[in-house]
């Protein structure tokens, strides 16, 4: 019987945001769900309910923007490198139904007609700035010209006589007649550059905004300018996103001014002015991104963060967290809650139940990270993270927030290992290691090698490190060279062991090193119940060595094709789940070697740290494994146990 496994929960990144850039929000036609991008991956979440997620994976560059249909059988998604590719939303592989080079450079919008039956991309790019096809003949049907520079934005009316318009950063609107796509005239009101257009659903109107605070509102027929939305209560700062209610007669918009506002077109005033904790963080709560799909109104933050608004209260209804860049770190407390840790140093909770539902993430509070989360490990009641800011923080797990307790560890963090007494800290220059209180113990330096990562011994007496190859300057080499002879200086530069020490009182003592690896040792797992240790390392390989002998018991788990980022055991001892920059995933049985479970291309890019869940989803035949990775997202997989 072959080993399987299924999908069981993505847990999806924040949309992906630049400063200076609005985002789209792709509307569903049916009503259930909502669109996004970030890294190389298309997210497609329920807007009721957004913990509920699935993900496409079809681009080979990052992803810039997706759009669904009108019909709601396909999806048109862009990306950075020009491509758009058409997929349909009905099959769960989403086959793909056609790929063109629509620019040379990034696609920043696309805009389908009413009919499904043609689209528009634009973007950047050297010789055109935009492209028409049709997905019958797939050939070009018109031409989109009149820009001088990237086309932020294009909207098509969704009736005939088929019209279209596009926003530049050469702030000007073009308009266009078709099919095929003619251009008629540029429409030059904004005095800076034009983040969104958009026609209302009726096709009576549409509407531009831009950097220089202003909407505008045109006839949607012939194109010509009807008036100035302006108001007392209008924006400060600039528009980036507009949408229209499904009735055509109001408008929602989106600033950096850190507020999001409801217009009524017919008043020309504003009707409900949102604001996004302005007061907290006025760079990240700009407001970049929007969408009105039926009753639901969303608006999007720099940092990512979804908001719902309510628009009989004028107030946020709820927010939704998470990630919004990669995921470097993960932890899982007993009772299968979720730590992660991403590259821009914010930290997030995610709640699992006993039946496996799960919330959506919950960010700690209080001063997190600067930098990126190098290492979570959860020690009692609290929570430990170490960053690439040279900090040691020390959150609480109940209200899920950091409090003033804050360890500098004067280097650079590349790892943290914990008991529920001890915490271990290999740093680029040292080793540290810290009571429960997270009082520094003791700290070893001139190792004579480089850490790279450190582990503890469920005992928590025994303390192992990693280490690599010296990197060294030409000076160093040419007194090497000078001095060998002599041995006047005595450098061990040939390393990519485990060093092994015993923590006696307040000092480290150095007992044995054990293995002699390829390459450097870039991840430890010590076992829970026995003397064994897990070492991956950085050409992809796996040893299972005996501590007390040295000696490898298991050296045949080499099917990873790089770096070993991540190994975790099960509760029980049996079972190791690993981790590679190759993107994939595998579930090994220490009884029984060579009986594995590969789970290929767990992420997009690579996968930066593994672990399983401790009893939600895990029964007699299947685990539940937990992967984090570059695309931000997090992976729970049911599978088999290797048997």
């Amino acid at each position: 019987m072959s080993l399987t496994y299924s999908k069981k929960y993505t847990l999806a990144p924040l949309p992906q945001t630049n400063r200076g850039e609005g985002i789209k929000l792709g509307a569903d036609p049916k009503g259930k769900n909502f669109l996004y991008t970030n890294g190389k991956s298309v997210f497609i979440r329920d807007i009721e309910n957004p913990t509920l997620a699935t993900e496409y994976l079809g681009h080979k560059a990052q992803t810039t923007v997706a759009r669904y249909s009108p019909s709601g059988f396909y999806i048109a998604s862009g990306d950075a490198q020009g491509n758009l590719r058409v997929w349909d939303t009905v099959n769960e592989e989403h086959i793909s139904k056609t790929e063109v080079q629509a620019v040379s450079g990034k696609i920043t919008d696309v805009a389908w007609d009413h009919e499904s039956k043609r689209l528009i991309a634009v973007g950047d790019g050297n010789q055109r700035f935009g492209y028409a096809l049709s997905l019958e003949t797939n050939s070009a049907v018109g031409e989109i010209s009149g820009h001088s520079k990237v086309i932020n934005s294009v909207s098509v009316r969704q009736k005939r006589p088929f019209r279209a318009v596009t926003a530049s950063d050469d702030m000007t609107v073009a308009f266009f007649t078709g099919v095929p796509y003619k251009y008629v005239k540029s429409i030059r009101d904004h005095t800076r550059f034009i983040y969104d257009v958009q026609f209302s659903p009726n096709g009576d109107h549409f509407v531009s905004v831009g950097a220089d605070g202003k909407i505008f509102l045109y006839d949607g027929q012939s194109g010509d300018k009807i008036d100035e939305l302006t108001s007392d209560e209008a924006h400060s700062g600039s528009i980036f996103s507009v949408n229209w209610s499904p009735d055509s007669t109001q408008i929602l918009t989106s600033s950096a001014d850190c507020t999001a506002k409801i217009w009524d077109i017919s008043a020309k005033s504003v009707v409900n002015t949102f604001e996004i904790n302005s007061a907290s963080d006025a760079v990240s709560n700009q407001q970049v991104g929007n969408l009105w799909q039926g009753d639901w109104l969303l608006s999007t933050s720099l940092s990512g963060e979804i908001n719902y608004l309510d628009k009989n209260s004028g107030k946020v209804s709820r927010s939704i967290d998470g990630h919004g860049k990669a995921i470097t770190a993960l932890a899982v407390s007993s009772d299968d809650t979720l730590f992660t840790g991403s590259y821009d140093g914010r930290v997030c909770s995610w709640s699992f139940g006993a039946d496996g539902d799960h919330t959506a993430a919950k960010n700690f509070s209080g001063e997190n990270h600067t930098n990126q989360v190098v290492g979570l490990e959860v020690q009692g009641d609290k929570l430990l993270s170490a960053g690439m800011d040279d900090t040691l923080r020390v959150g609480e797990l109940d209200n899920k927030s950091f409090g003033a307790k804050l360890v500098s560890t004067g280097a650079l963090p590349k790892s943290l290992a914990a008991t529920n007494e001890k915490t271990v800290v290999a740093t680029f220059e040292n080793v540290q290691v810290y009571d429960a209180d997270s009082k520094k113990i003791c700290q070893q330096e001139n190792l004579g090698y480089t850490p790279t990562v450190g582990a503890i011994d469920p005992s928590g007496k025994t303390v192992f490190v990693g280490g690599e190859v010296w990197t060294l300057s030409l000076l160093e080499i040419q007194l090497i060279y000078k001095y060998q002879n002599s041995h006047t200086l005595c450098i061990n530069i040939q390393d990519n062991k485990v060093h092994v020490y015993e923590l006696e009182g307040d000092s480290l003592k150095h007992i044995k090193d054990i293995g002699n690896h390829i390459g450097y040792i870039s991840a430890l797992a010590p076992h829970p119940t026995l003397n064994l240790i897990a070492v991956g390392d950085s050409v992809g390989k796996i040893f299972l060595y005996d501590i007390e002998t040295g000696k490898a018991t298991v050296q045949n788990w080499v099917f990873h094709s790089g770096r070993i980022t991540g190994l975790s055991w099960s509760k029980c001892g049996v079972f190791l789940v690993s981790g590679g920059i190759d993107t994939n995933v595998f579930v090994w049985n220490r009884e029984k070697q060579f009986k594995k479970l590969a789970i290929s291309n767990a992420h997009v890019d690579a996968v930066n740290d593994v672990g399983f869940l401790n009893s939600s989803l895990s029964d007699e035949n299947h685990i539940a494994v937990v992967s984090v990775g570059q695309d931000a997202a997090v992976h729970i997989y049911d599978a088999s146990k290797p048997q």
